[in-house]
């Protein structure tokens, strides 16, 4: 009897330490944006937008932002509908121009591969081609920020990066560049902190 007694007296008081515990929770469709930023004309003028449709798979709730941070992934689209750029001509010409040939489909797999304190390292598939990205990123009062860099030729774009220049030649001045920077804000959502 005692020894229930002392289990139950245990058992209480960890519930009582878990209420009291910081969680944290994420509503991606909500607390999530995808940015970009690609660069055009000889003076490199950056034109920047977002993707707004995109699938997440991983925790949505941990006792820390990393814990459901790592191994998160999304499947982002980038069709017509997704792609933001403020200027609805300007979307269509990316999505048709760009996207739409990519080899194995439209969609682009993004996972974080690992997390340290002083980088992300992203995994992103595109263009049938899988490649890491290093981001640098900071944590501020329950947001993550990331941003890095990514050259589309190395995806083998060429042709993409081509056919974007030839669709966009004169606003463009005949110049796209490969270099594209791209960011993940994900804000998280905070109790007991």
């Amino acid at each position: 009897m005692k020894r229930i007694l002392i289990s139950l007296i245990v058992l209480v008081f960890s519930l009582e330490l878990l209420a009291g515990e910081c969680m944290y929770s994420i509503e991606p469709n909500k607390d999530i944006k995808v940015s970009w930023k690609a660069f055009k004309t000889p003076l490199k003028v950056g034109v920047g937008g977002t993707l707004k449709d995109f699938t997440y798979k991983g925790k949505k709730e941990a006792l820390t932002i990393q814990d459901i941070t790592k191994s998160a992934s999304l499947t982002i689209k980038t069709s017509k509908k997704s792609v933001h750029t403020k200027n609805p001509a300007r979307d269509a010409k990316i999505s048709n121009s760009f996207f739409s040939t990519m080899l194995g489909g439209q969609d682009i797999e993004v996972k974080i591969k690992s997390l340290t304190s002083k980088k992300l390292i992203l995994s992103i598939k595109m263009n049938g081609k899988t490649l890491d990205a290093p981001l640098k990123y900071t944590i501020s009062k329950s947001t993550l920020s990331a941003s890095g860099y990514i050259d589309v030729l190395d995806f083998g774009m060429t042709k993409q990066l081509n056919d974007i220049n030839k669709a966009c030649k004169a606003k463009h001045e005949g110049k796209t560049w490969s270099d594209v920077e791209i960011s993940l804000e994900a804000k998280f959502q905070s109790e007991n902190c």
